[in-house]
Order: structure tokens, then C-alpha cells, then sequence
């Protein structure tokens, strides 16, 4: 499927891969929910807007879903012009393919591209009802949005046979438009990559569980995730799992949660495990498990050595105990080192510039604080991502700042430090994310609810502690909480 797009900023900040408009009365229930699922089962991070009031005009919130998204696509429907809403939402979208180089994909679903182009047909008539009533100039806009989405070449319902086809290509296409991976300001990630694949040999039939290992805070969990982006496509079956908050006690507990994320059935119960255990036995299968477990790697190696697992299936984990692995027998291990000072400098420059390096007149300054701590990549982002947007005399007084922050860690140094920064509002949203994460909830949507009492925008706030590196928001929207920053906002909650 054909995308377009215009020349965009070289640096923009993006909180969607995705931002999707349609007209949920045509395919809200049937298209729509297939497709959302595949670009999920992508890693492909989808604005949702289940919490907005649809109206008569676009709301900020939404305006900002759509700047802060890589692509948009747009489902074209019958009565996809019977909502200002929808509308609005497309002018809105064609105008930040021209201002931001953002790329507009089109979906033309049991409508015919000409009737969109010319305002003709079935899908003409309902436009001019919605139309009633309207300015002169606000009709002309609508018209033009419309017009110039027509000519995207996109896909055609009519011209496929299977509608799960169609999905299957149109999710394909989005994911070849977003970069290789999300990896592009991740310094050295490649080298780690690369090192893991010759340990891995992706080419042999040969089983293999390979551990990686470092301590907190070094990356274990990026260069895991980076690995499985890049090689998940070559396996039949496929599981990532995030750290884990509430471990398998048991190892039956580990294999039947094991069994659902590979067989995809996550948060159900196998209705024949017999059958699960076929299944995995007679594919190829990659299990990547973050911060494992040394009950859970027990129930790994039985599974390899009971033959459960064939064919060239690999089993990645991460720990940042060594003999975690080597008390089970695992011989493959990589070590994570820590980045040179220069890799260190120019994780800390994406994080406080947004680019490789320090721009001219602040050299002097980032160099110094990224001398203050040991090179660990989340300290280096929680650091600078604090110090973001500061003018030059609140970098000048940062060192002795950072020094006064008397804690175990470098972590929770930096930690300190951007605590300290924050409004009183994002301070009290810290403290209690992180009660909700260490209690029944770490949903993204569910934190959002629990905390909606307050009197502003609580998903906006927790975009700002993910984009300040304290917390993490993952495809699945799991709100994670690296455990020395969850132990930093304990101290500090409780110091208060």
C-alpha cells in the first residue's frame, strides 16, 4: 500500500506510531478491532481514543495524538463523512502531512475513491447533510482534505477476497513505513545485537537458551527487546515477556503462563494443554523472558531438555545475577559492559538534546555531568532528560546538585536529581504510580483511571515521566517502574 508524506523537521517528538480515523457506526466493531490487534501483535504503539467525547470540534488532546504520530491512517467509509469529528480530524491530519512531513495512509473501505474525491454518490450525499448549516470556508476545507486524501494510494476493500488478507498487508505496510526499529538513539545497541546473534545462531537447528547479564540499569532489557524485533520474524511461535510483577511460584505456574503468551491465549486458561505442548513441540519457537526468574529458567532448561522445544527454537533471559544462570546450567552468557565515555556522552545528548551530541556551548557542561556518575544508560537518560530545555545557569549549577544527592545508587542519584525538578503535581503522580505499581495495578488504562480525581490531565503527565526515563510504557501499556527508581520514589515518598 502506497503512503505519502512531505519533507519533515529532522527532530520531532513522537508518542504514536499510529494514529487512526475513522467512522466507528461502519467499522468500529468488524475492521477496526482486527486491525488494531495486528498492528498490537506488531509492537506497533496505536493512539486510542476510547476516552474522549466525540463533538463537534477536534479537542487538544486529540490535535496532539495526531501531531505526536508517526503515521495516520485513514479509513474511508460510507459514513466516515457523516461526523465533523471525522472531518475535522482529517483536515487536521492532512495538514500535518504538509507541515510535518507526517505519512497518510488510505483505507477505502466498500467506498469508491472517486466518490471521496469528488464528493459523489452515497458517500456524497452524506457529506452535504453534514454539511448543513456549515460556512462556505469551512466546507471548502473539508472538501479539500477530502479531495487530496483520494489520491493516496491505498488499499481497496472491494479488491480483496479475504478481509484478514487485506489486514494482514495493510499492518505489514504500516510496519515497513516506521524506522527498522525503535532503536535509532539507542548508542551501541548494534554491536550488542550483532554479538547475540552469533551467540544465538539463528541459522542452526540447534536449540539454544543463552543468558545475558549485567548489572541493573546497564541495558539488559533494551538489547534483549532490539534482539527480538529484529529476529522474532523468522520463528513460528513468538513471546516477550516484560518483567514479570508477580513471579511463578511454582514451575507448572511458569509453563501455563508460558503456554498462553507463545500460543497467544495471554490472561486465559489453555483449554487443552496437551494439545499447547503439540503445538510447541512441532514449531520454532523464540521465548525472550526479562529478568528471569531462577524458578522460571528451571521450568525453561526442563522444557529444552524434555525435547518440548525443537527445531532451532532459542530461549533468550536476562538477570543481573550470574548465578541465576549459572546454577542452572546455562554456558552461553553475555555480558553487558558498560558504554566508553564517549557512547556515554552521546546517550546523555539524545536525552538532553535530542541529537548525537552536545550542541556548540554546551560541550563543556554535558561532559562534566556525565563525569558526575558511572556510565549506566538509565542514569545517563534519567539525567539528561531532566536537565532538557534548562537554560545555561541551571546547567551550570547541575554538578554540584547531582553531588548533593547522597543515595546507594548512580540510578537513584539521577532519580534525586529529576525528583527534585518536578512540579508538585508530577511529584504526588510518582508517589502514587509508584504505590499502584508495587499493589494491584500497573495498566496504563486502570493508573489513568485510579488517578483521574485529580483536577488535570493524568495521561499527560505520565507521558512526561516516560519521557524524563522514571517510567516506562510498554506496547502492551504496562507501566513499568525500573526497581533502584520504584526504591528512589519509595525513600522519597516516605521522606516527604
Amino acid at each position: 500500500m502506497a503512503s505519502s508524506s512531505s519533507s519533515s523537521p529532522s527532530t520531532h517528538h513522537y508518542s504514536y506510531d499510529v494514529f487512526p480515523s475513522f467512522s466507528s457506526k461502519d467499522v468500529g466493531r468488524t475492521f477496526l478491532s482486527h486491525f488494531l490487534e495486528g498492528l498490537k501483535s506488531k509492537g506497533i504503539k496505536t493512539f486510542q481514543n476510547n476516552g474522549i467525547m466525540r463533538s463537534e470540534y477536534i479537542t487538544t488532546e486529540l490535535a496532539r495524538a495526531i501531531e505526536e504520530s508517526r503515521i495516520s491512517v485513514v479509513i474511508l467509509s460510507k459514513n466516515y463523512p457523516s461526523s465533523s469529528w471525522c472531518l475535522n480530524e482529517l483536515q487536521r491530519i492532512m495538514k500535518c502531512k504538509v507541515s510535518l512531513g507526517q505519512i497518510v495512509m488510505a483505507i477505502f473501505y466498500d467506498v469508491d475513491p472517486s466518490d471521496v474525491r469528488e464528493q459523489t454518490g452515497d458517500f456524497g450525499k452524506v457529506f452535504e447533510e453534514t454539511c448543513y448549516g456549515k460556512t462556505d470556508e469551512q466546507k471548502k476545507k473539508w472538501r479539500k482534505a477530502l479531495s487530496h486524501v483520494a489520491v493516496i494510494a491505498g488499499e481497496h476493500s472491494i479488491s480483496w477476497a479475504s478481509e484478514a488478507e487485506m489486514i494482514s498487508k495493510i499492518v505489514m505496510d504500516v510496519s515497513n513505513e516506521l524506522p527498522s526499529t525503535d532503536f535509532d538513539q539507542l548508542v551501541g545497541i548494534e554491536a550488542h545485537v550483532a554479538k547475540l546473534k552469533a551467540m544465538v545462531c539463528l541459522e542452526s537447528d540447534e536449540v539454544k537458551v543463552v543468558g545475558i547479564w549485567g548489572p541493573a540499569g546497564i541495558g539488559k532489557a533494551t538489547i534483549a527487546r532490539a534482539l527480538y524485533n529484529q529476529v522474532s520474524r523468522n520463528f513460528q511461535l513468538k513471546f516477550y515477556r516484560e518483567p514479570s510483577w508477580k513471579r511463578a511460584s511454582n514451575t507448572m505456574e511458569f509453563q501455563e503462563e508460558l503456554l498462553s503468551g507463545v500460543l497467544d491465549h495471554r490472561d486465559m486458561k489453555i483449554p487443552n494443554k496437551q494439545e499447547a505442548i503439540f503445538r510447541l513441540m512441532h514449531q520454532r519457537v523464540l521465548v525472550v523472558i526479562d529478568c528471569v526468574s531462577f524458578v522460571e529458567l528451571q521450568a525453561l532448561q526442563k522444557l529444552v531438555q524434555q525435547w518440548y522445544l525443537r527445531f532451532g527454537s532459542k530461549v533468550i533471559v536476562t538477570n543481573a545475577d550470574l548465578y541465576t544462570f549459572t546454577d542452572n546450567g546455562i554456558e552461553q552468557i553475555y555480558k553487558v559492559t558498560y558504554p566508553s565515555r564517549e557512547e556515554a556522552l552521546q546517550i546523555f545528548s539524545y536525552a538532553a538534546f535530542g541529537q548525537s551530541s552536545p550542541p556548540r556551548g554546551y560541550l563543556k557542561h554535558a561532559v562534566e555531568v556525565t563525569k558526575l556518575i558511572d556510565p549506566f544508560p538509565l542514569a545517563l537518560k534519567i539525567l539528561g532528560s531532566a536537565l532538557r530545555g534548562k537554560n545555561k545557569e541551571e546547567w551550570t549549577m547541575a554538578p554540584a546538585k547531582v553531588n548533593t544527592c547522597l543515595v546507594d545508587t548512580d540510578i537513584q542519584k539521577a532519580t534525586r536529581f529529576a525528583h527534585d525538578g518536578l512540579s508538585k503535581k508530577h511529584k504526588r503522580l510518582f508517589y502514587l504510580l509508584t504505590r499502584e505499581t508495587t499493589s494491584s495495578s500497573k495498566n496504563l488504562n486502570n493508573a489513568i483511571y485510579t488517578l483521574s480525581g485529580s483536577d488535570w490531565d493524568v495521561e499527560k503527565g505520565l507521558q512526561t515521566l516516560a519521557d524524563m526515563a522514571l517510567i516506562s510504557i510498554s506496547e502492551g501499556g504496562e507501566i513499568m517502574m525500573h526497581g533502584l527508581v520504584q526504591s528512589m520514589s519509595t525513600r522519597l515518598r516516605w521522606n516527604r
